[in-house]
């Protein structure tokens, strides 16, 4: 009885489950699984081919034709032509791929046949000499009008033609006989068990002249798996009680001399002794080759191809430029014109290459599942974990690689996801319940072992999950000298995250067992670091920074690692950072939280992460690259391009003044920036000489980009203006929505700046310059600059204009203007 209670226990009930839930879904053909059978079929497909040795070839109406011969549809009497040039090379069956199930509609044709009537009605007339004239001019040209004719000729002489016909596909059978023209008969054969076919309801064949001639005919009807590919041709149709072949099946036929007569349907399609193996529904699974010849129509009706190209050979005469005919997703990908799957049914039944689902493989693929599930209800809960998990990758590797190597190798195909998805999801949850039923008595059992306890420690300390990790050696006893050791450096790790007194805790608690290393002296210096440094959000300050004067660990914001401070602004501090992982020297700008209200916190940071997530998709040789951005703690922070040179405010004192020619340059570059970045949807509105860089080696950068918007998140915050006011536009000032022309006008007060040492606007208060800015024109330039070109003075007219649209719509325009002037004015 214990024996039976131990087997029968949760995880064998799961296991036993899984398996039925498995077995369920390939029994209906879980759609999820299913999908990635054919995933794993098409790639095995892939692997599989090779180039084909069939008697092949395609002439393909391909895009260069339609050029040369003009737009599709053509004169069928084109095609006629082609099929006399075909006879004449000796090609040993030609395949039309065209249907033509309808007359050709040509008016002139039916123009003529009206006036030949009129005359025949008029016999005596044609006694006249002119009116009989007349009458043999227009017989010559009905002749030469009748298309219909002209094909039905050449398919008649050809006798090697097969055309293809369409079905209206239904779900059930219709049992009743329908009465067929002779020559659909004749492309039809008896039928035993029509429930083994698809069926259809309804026949759209070529019309009666074509049909009557033709050597043989066969539907081009394709069957869709789930997904809408194509994998296999359907050899028969059932129409009427009888079985209608393909058009490749025919093709093939032809090429070997046999017609339906030599064609037996049973579990199998045999013709004479070769043996087709079929799939569900009779169909055949194409085994897709590559390397069939094709050739361009207008080629072969040039004379630019060798006759002996299709000499003995099965020629196709197909659709293939774009937007004529139909294509197809199959495993040798998407979009696969109709002619290929007609030239693979062809080389499959020629060479018998065939992909086969064995009789038995339903059968085996049961079993198998049956095996994975016990596996995973008695031997799996029996084991250890470690080496659980080695016998279930053996078994979903093997598995896997069997079912692989027998259908790239032998065309075998065994549906292996549906075992190997047991396997997979049997053993996630058996083992997660495993933890579930298990996890409290092992916690219980850990909690006495000083081994397990610290290598749960240093493994949430190697997460970054100090918290955690602390919890974890407390319950390790303080006195071993190993264990001290742990614990300092967790201390450490709490110093570089900025976490003081928790840093402290940590070494207090090493304090009981006695000194250690240098933890008193740590202790003390900590405590002092607290009564100036924030802690926690109550205490935002200005000056807070991460670096600690004489701290001996380096801090780090995320996996950053702090060298120095490089300077403050109103966002943040920005510190010197080096990237660990890849040892790249980066600039770290730092936002606060606790500088901002707690109630615009949320705001702020998805403002942030929203800025610098639209910033760092930038690209751009003039905007200063982000790499990463990220939150550590009560700062968030964001990583950029660190920049050797100097931002532009010395340059607009008028001592200081840089050449024409290269504030031109600047303004110029800096215009490209702000069209690439305008055009990704990224405004800065914050254009000023202090966020624009000039680089030692003469580059140009634009920094910043959001942060202007980001800083408006806390509205409350004192001495804090959206923007910096000298530079805003008016629509900025009246709080309007902003795009990218007001970084244009904001440009146009550097580029005044620039050139005169003054800014174009001004006023002893906020108010005043605000007013001014959005009321008062500015002075003229050159009136403050009077060596500066007049184009100067017309490019910041417009740059300063007041009204939106009359300014420059995009940044390219400006750097054109400037790059035109430029060369006119000989610099």
């Amino acid at each position: 009885m214990k024996k039976i209670t131990n087997i029968i226990g949760k995880e064998f009930i799961i296991g036993i489950v899984v398996m039925l839930l498995a077995i369920t879904a390939y029994w209906f053909r879980w759609s999820p699984i299913e999908g990635l059978e054919y995933r794993f079929y098409d790639f095995g497909v892939h692997l599989r081919a090779k180039e084909s040795t069939t008697p092949l070839a395609i002439i393909a109406i391909d895009d260069i034709s339609i050029a040369k011969m003009g737009r599709w549809p053509w004169p069928r009497s084109y095609i006629a032509e082609m099929i006399d040039i075909l006879k004449n090379y000796d090609a040993k069956v030609i395949g039309v791929n065209l249907l033509y199930s309808e007359s050709d509609a040509n008016q002139g044709l039916w123009e003529v046949q009206e006036i030949l009537k009129r005359l025949e009605g008029e016999a005596g007339q044609l006694k006249n000499k002119q009116l009989g004239e007349l009458y043999n001019v227009l017989k010559e040209a009905e002749k030469r009008l009748d298309n219909d004719a002209a094909l039905s000729s050449s398919i008649e002489a050809s006798k090697r033609v097969v055309l293809p016909f369409f079905f209206a596909l239904s779900t059930m059978p219709v049992r009743e006989e329908i009465k067929l023209p002779e020559y659909l008969k004749n492309n039809s054969i008896g039928i035993t068990n029509p429930n083994r076919f698809l069926s259809a309801r309804e026949i759209i064949p070529p019309i009666a002249a074509f049909a009557s001639q033709t050597a043989a005919m066969g539907h081009i009807n394709v069957v869709y798996d789930s997904d809408r590919a194509v994998r296999s041709e359907p050899l028969f149709v059932n129409f009427g009680n009888r079985l209608f072949p393909s058009f490749g099946m025919q093709l093939a036929l032809r090429y070997l001399n046999y017609d339906l007569k030599d064609v037996t349907v049973s579990n199998t399609i045999r013709i004479k002794n070769i043996n087709i193996p079929t799939y569900e529904k009779n169909t055949m699974l194409i085994s897709f080759n590559k390397g069939f010849p094709v050739y361009s129509f207008v080629d072969v009706i040039d004379n630019k191809v060798p006759g002996t190209q299709f000499k003995n050979r099965i020629v196709i005469i197909a659709p293939h430029a774009t937007g004529i005919g139909t294509t197809f997703i199959t495993p040798a990908g998407p979009n696969i014109p109709s002619w290929v799957l007609v030239a693979n049914v062809i080389d499959n039944i020629l060479l018998n290459n065939h992909i086969v689902r064995l009789p038995w493989a339903s059968y085996l693929e049961l079993v198998v599942l049956i095996v994975f599930g016990l596996f995973l209800a008695l031997v799996l809960p029996r084991i250890h974990a470690g080496i659980t998990a080695i016998i279930s990758a053996a078994l979903f590797l093997g598995w896997s690689a069997v079912g692989w190597f027998l259908l790239v190798q032998y065309g075998y195909w065994f549906k292996v996801m549906y075992p190997a998805f047991l396997l997979v999801v049997g053993y996630i949850v058996t083992v997660s319940s495993r933890y579930l039923f298990t996890e409290r008595a092992k916690e219980r059992v850990e909690a006495d072992s000083v081994e397990t306890n610290k290598m749960l420690g240093l493994s949430f300390q190697g997460q970054g999950m100090l918290d955690m990790a602390f919890e974890k050696f407390r319950k390790c006893p303080v006195e071993d000298e190993s264990v001290k050791d742990l614990i300092y450096n967790l201390g450490l790790d709490f110093e570089r995250k900025r976490q003081f007194n928790k840093a402290v805790a940590v070494y207090e608690h090493i304090m009981q067992a006695g000194e250690f290393k240098d933890i008193a002296e740590r202790i003390n210096k900590l405590k002092s670091v607290g009564e100036t440094v924030i802690f926690g959000p109550s205490g935002g300050r200005k000056d807070a920074t991460v670096l600690i004067d004489g701290a001996e660990t380096k801090p780090t914001l995320g996996r950053y690692e702090i060298a120095k401070e490089l300077g403050r602004g109103a966002m943040g501090t920005v510190y010197l950072g080096k990237d660990p992982r890849i040892n790249r020297v980066v600039a770290i700008k730092t936002l606060r939280y606790d500088d901002f209200e707690e109630d615009q916190v949320a705001e702020l940071k998805q403002r942030f992460f929203r800025e610098a997530e639209a910033a760092g998709k930038l690209s751009h040789p003039n905007i200063v690259t982000i790499y990463d951005v990220g939150e550590d703690y009560e700062i968030a922070y964001m990583a950029m391009e660190l920049l050797d040179g100097s931002d532009l405010t010395k340059y607009t004192q008028k001592e200081n003044l840089l050449p024409l020619k290269e504030v031109t340059r600047i303004i110029s570059s800096v215009a490209s920036a702000l069209d690439y970045a305008h055009e990704n949807g990224v405004v800065h509105r914050d254009i000023k000489p202090a966020n624009i860089m000039i680089l030692k080696n003469g580059e140009i950068k634009v920094a910043d980009f959001g942060i202007a918007r980001v800083m408006a998140t806390s509205r409350t915050q004192t001495g804090v203006v959206m923007g910096t006011p000298s530079y805003m536009s008016p629509e900025q000032i009246a709080g309007q929505k902003v795009d990218g022309r007001s970084d244009l006008f904001s440009l146009g007060v550097v580029f005044f700046e620039l050139l005169s040492g003054e800014k174009p606007f001004g006023g002893d208060s906020i108010t005043t310059l605000m007013y001014n800015i959005t009321n008062s024109p500015p002075p003229p330039v050159r009136d403050l600059a009077p060596t500066a070109p007049e184009f100067c003075e017309s490019i910041i007219i417009r740059l300063l204009s007041k009204e939106k649209d009359k300014r420059y719509q995009r940044g390219k325009e400006l750097a054109n203007d400037i790059g035109r002037y430029m060369e006119t004015f000989g610099e």
